[in-house]
């Protein structure tokens, strides 16, 4: 009985119904929209996004925090160079973000500092902690050993490469 359950759950977390909460996923389901986004400002209204990666192997999906800065679309990683989609977006920048119930395709280019890291930073202190710091700054590099702060990496969402 137990061995069915967990592998319910392997199923259930890798199979091609993307990601259930904390749980990855595999492939979304359903074809991609048709409209091509100019302004992601839309997304304010949504606290978590799907974001679907391709891996070696297995498209891998997960579910994740994004925000909108001046019409463009932003996510980001928690503790980065431990996570598998992570990874993933280093072999191939192409991803699907599962947004409401809609599925949209783009590239993901990664912000290290700068101007737009440091946007981005406000705009999540704004969106998820209910603070407007007009000073805040991005955190930029690898965190020191024996910093507690996670280390947080920002990907700007792109409109996809066109098809060839």
């Amino acid at each position: 009985m137990r061995l069915a359950a967990v592998a319910l759950l392997l199923c259930t977390a890798c199979g091609p119904w993307g990601p259930k909460g904390i749980l990855p996923g595999g492939s979304f389901l359903g074809g991609v929209s048709d409209d091509r986004v100019s302004d992601w400002s839309f997304t304010d209204q949504h606290m978590l996004v799907g974001v679907e990666t391709r891996g070696p192997w297995f498209r891998h999906s997960v579910t994740i925090l994004c925000l909108s800065v001046d019409g463009k679309l932003y996510v980001m990683a928690r503790h980065a160079p431990s996570k598998s989609w992570v990874q993933n977006l280093g072999r191939d920048p192409r991803v699907r973000l599962a947004i409401g119930d809609e599925l949209y395709e783009g590239r993901a280019v990664r912000i290290a500092d700068g101007p737009e890291a440091d946007a981005v930073a406000r705009a999540f202190l704004r969106k998820y902690v209910g603070i407007d710091a007009p000073n805040a700054r991005a955190l930029a590099g690898a965190v020191a050993e024996g910093d507690d702060r996670a280390e947080v990496w920002t990907w700007r969402i792109d409109a996809p490469e066109p098809r060839s």
